[in-house]
């Protein structure tokens, strides 16, 4: 049992004209007569009688507060800092939007770090980290990703949506999908029953056609599918533009990576001399609505590569398990990377508490402590270390936050890989199986998942 405070134990400062803690937990808790855990109340109290009181009905000298003695702060003060807390209001109106949730992972600035101290306290030891941008992507070219950029550069480009889902999969306007993601039809009803009450109007495409370009910046025209399909704004926010290679598409605003994270010997033809051409410069554009249930399945990157996910408007939560984990993931294909999970259980891992309906399902996270949720807002970056398990959505905005500007819930992210002398020789290794892997598919030794 606990012993029985002492005026030693107190705080210094204990005097008998400040509220008591008691006092403060009474007007917290007290909810028309019954205390949060349902019981009755007597006289204001839950049944336990006050402290003993003074002439002017504050607690006597000789009552010590609990609060100072085990916090060290005075409960008048401890009551201030709560009250000046700052809100989810005032968090909404800030430039970074909404209230994000971290999940523990540090949140740095960019200007705060050493390429160093990155390498020391996040790429070796494998922890992920947030990376704010002070210049906002106009060091590196994320700032020409946003929505209107791309609408107003490749709006006729025809894109694939679902790129790995076969029943999913579509090819539309880029145009009509950035439209739909920025809700621009419900914008331009607004306006119309604003405008023109009896207008029939029912187009929802935003005409970009007359917009001004600038042909120096614009590079030739994208690779095409096949016609385009036809779909309404709402089964188009439930689309995923995912995994699109801005090197082969949009070549001209193909980003840089952030000084940080070089040098990337991906790029090395020396370090790295079986790498493909087109993983040396990876760099792959992601637009979704928080309509979309997000990327379809829960994996870890190929071959020991590190990812950064840079964010260009809007805001994405993401679901991360750490390399040891890896057994209680359901990991499945030949090279072990992507799980089994199906789509709607790995939706409710993203929740605080995985519900029992999933443990039931998939027994085997039970196992699992650690799981990290982190949003991450506007031109910040994830760091996800090699061998990370990951999945991400986009993140809805609360409906009145000023931040939301003229993107609407749009969410914009370009996702990067990288290799470091920590990972180099992993890497190596791991893509001398990957291409005897595929050798032996061609006999039909298996299929990649």
């Amino acid at each position: 049992m606990r012993g029985r405070l002492t005026p030693s134990d107190a705080s210094p400062a204990t005097s008998a004209s400040r509220p008591r803690l008691w006092k403060i937990i009474a007007a917290e808790t007290v909810e028309g007569g019954r205390d949060v855990g349902g019981s009755e109340h007597t006289s204001g109290t839950s049944g336990r009688a006050p402290p003993a009181m003074g002439p002017a009905g504050e607690c006597s000298d000789e009552e010590i507060d609990p609060f100072d003695a085990l916090m060290g702060i005075e409960a008048e003060e401890f009551s201030r800092l709560l009250r000046d807390a700052p809100t989810d209001a005032k968090v909404a109106k800030s430039p970074a939007g909404p209230r994000l949730r971290r999940g523990g992972v540090p949140v740095l600035s960019l200007d705060e770090v050493t390429p160093e101290s990155f390498r020391r306290d996040f790429l070796v030891p494998r922890r992920p980290v947030v990376l704010v941008d002070p210049r906002r992507g106009a060091a590196t070219g994320h700032a020409n990703l946003t929505p209107d950029k791309l609408r107003d550069a490749f709006g006729d480009a025809i894109v694939p949506l679902d790129v790995t889902d076969r029943r999913e999969r579509a090819e539309v306007r880029l145009g009509d999908f950035l439209d739909a993601v920025q809700e621009k039809d419900a914008a331009k009803a607004a306006a119309s029953e604003r405008d023109a009450p009896s207008s029939s109007s029912s187009s929802t495409t935003l005409d970009t056609s007359s917009a001004p370009k600038n042909e120096s910046t614009v590079p030739k025209k994208p690779p095409t599918l096949r016609s385009a399909s036809r779909m309404s704004p709402q089964s188009l926010r439930r689309k995923y533009l995912r995994n699109l290679q801005l090197r082969d598409w949009f070549p001209a605003f193909t980003p840089s990576l952030l000084p940080l994270l070089e040098p990337n010997l991906l790029r090395n033809e020396r370090a790295v001399p079986r790498c493909p051409e087109s993983w040396r410069d990876w760099h792959e554009l992601f637009v979704s609505h928080p309509a979309c249930s997000g990327f379809p399945f829960l994996h870890k990157d190929a071959c020991h590569v590190h990812a950064a996910a840079t964010q260009v408007c809007g805001a994405k939560r993401w679901l991360l398990f750490p390399p040891e984990t890896a057994p209680f993931l359901y990991a499945s294909g030949p090279a072990a990377t992507r799980s089994s999970i199906d789509r709607v259980h790995l939706e409710t891992l993203f929740e605080p508490a995985i519900p029992l309906e999933t443990l039931r399902e998939y027994p085997l996270l039970a196992h699992i402590k650690t799981r990290i949720v982190c949003d991450v807002g506007p031109f910040e970056t994830i760091v996800v270390p090699a061998d990370w398990w990951h999945a991400a959505r986009a993140l809805a905005r609360p409906p009145r936050d000023d931040a939301r500007g003229g993107d609407g819930d749009a969410c914009v992210s370009v996702a990067a890989s990288f290799v470091d002398a920590s990972s180099l020789d992993a890497f190596n290794d791991a893509y001398g199986e990957f291409e005897a892997t595929k050798e032996l598919l061609k006999v039909g030794a298996g299929g990649i998942q």
